[in-house]
């Protein structure tokens, strides 16, 4: 029963209070103090590499006491501007299964280099992103998703051939998600096992051009002595015919050992990491977290034959999770790469951990 209340994510105190009855047995009163579910969420973050960005995201994790989810804000910086809102729905029709709609629109500075620091181009767009998923849950963990998703990316016309600025896209097409997911809920840390394996198709609405994608997400915590845990973290991405402008960018979403400006069409890391809470206080806890990274990926450097670079490196930093707020708040990672010889540092606030 504690793990049903605690993996809800919407109290932040559960007490148990089992009391004799006239019978002769026991009654268990059960005593809920509710977290915040409507929040202001302050999302932010810089990087050693001169990227700033910041905005406000208002979040609703039990919208009209029905355990549905809302989402929605903005954020700019710069390297542009993003606008987003979502809904979740996690018992759809009063079943088993889930719904999620998104949709998000924004502009981006793009300047892709080489993981040396070599322009390879440099353009502006304004693009929009909007999709949904039903995931049906099949029993033990699993669950199997399907979706649609339309992506409109619009370059603008005023960049000069030299800094090769790629092509607008605008596609449409399916999606399919594979899901596992077994999870422990400590009092501030989460434990147990997630896969996620994505693909999509994209139909050139334009042109009769189309890509398929595929997305891994694979971690695990296991709890060590006390609240402490151990991590491991498998993470890709690989876009076969992707256009540039679909590409992802690898620094911070992916790897935390390479620049900012390094995009890729495909990616692959791993990450081992050791996470501890030293102290307890009524607000929440702050945590420790030390790792090691590696992966590779490619740059997509003209005439290359694209081939695959690697960057590993260790990493320490720290988390502030609230108790009454069911994401970590704020968080700070500094990263050692040892394929360019440099230290890179992340701050981040709110939803961008």
């Amino acid at each position: 029963m504690l793990q049903a209340l605690r993996s809800l994510g919407l109290f932040h105190r559960i007490t148990f209070l089992p009391q004799p009855d006239e019978t002769g047995g026991v009654r268990l009163q059960v005593q809920l103090e509710e977290k915040w579910t409507l929040i202001p969420i302050p999302v932010g973050g810089a990087t050693s590499g001169g990227s700033v960005y910041g905005g406000l995201l208002l979040f609703e994790s039990n919208l009209f006491g029905w355990n549905k989810k809302f989402f929605g804000g903005a954020f700019g910086g710069n390297n542009g501007w993003q606008g987003m809102f979502g809904y979740i729905d996690p018992r759809f029709l009063a079943s088993a299964h889930s719904l999620m709609l998104r949709a998000g629109l924004g502009t981006e500075n793009v300047s892709s280099k080489t993981w040396e620091g070599t322009l390879l181009r440099r353009y502006e767009k304004t693009k929009i992103d909007t999709g949904g998923d039903i995931t049906f849950s099949v029993g033990n963990g699993f669950g199997f998703g399907i979706g649609a998703q339309l992506r409109d990316h619009e370059v603008k016309k005023d960049y000069d051939s030299s800094v090769n600025p790629p092509d607008s896209q605008l596609y449409l097409g399916p999606t399919v998600t594979l899901r596992y997911q077994d999870l422990f809920y400590g009092p501030v840390l989460v434990y147990g096992v997630t896969y996620i394996l994505r693909y999509e198709r994209g139909f050139d609405l334009q042109s009769q051009d189309s890509y398929d994608s595929f997305t891994l997400q694979a971690q695990g915590y296991l709890p060590l002595w006390g609240e402490h845990r151990l991590g491991a973290r498998l993470q890709g991405f690989s876009g076969l015919g992707i256009p540039a402008v679909l590409e992802n960018r690898v620094s911070g979403r992916y790897l935390k050992t390479v620049g900012d400006d390094v995009f890729s069409n495909t990616v692959l890391m791993g990450q081992l990491l050791v996470e501890g809470i030293p102290l307890h206080f009524s607000w929440g806890a702050p945590t420790l977290v030390l790792f090691y990274e590696g992966g590779i990926f490619k740059d997509g450097s003209p005439g290359s034959g694209d081939p695959y670079y690697l960057a590993h490196g260790p990493g320490a930093g720290f988390r502030i999770y609230l108790s009454r707020v069911a994401i970590p708040a704020f968080g700070f990672d500094v990263t050692y790469g040892v394929s360019t010889g440099k230290v890179y540092g992340f701050v981040n606030v709110g939803f961008q951990m």
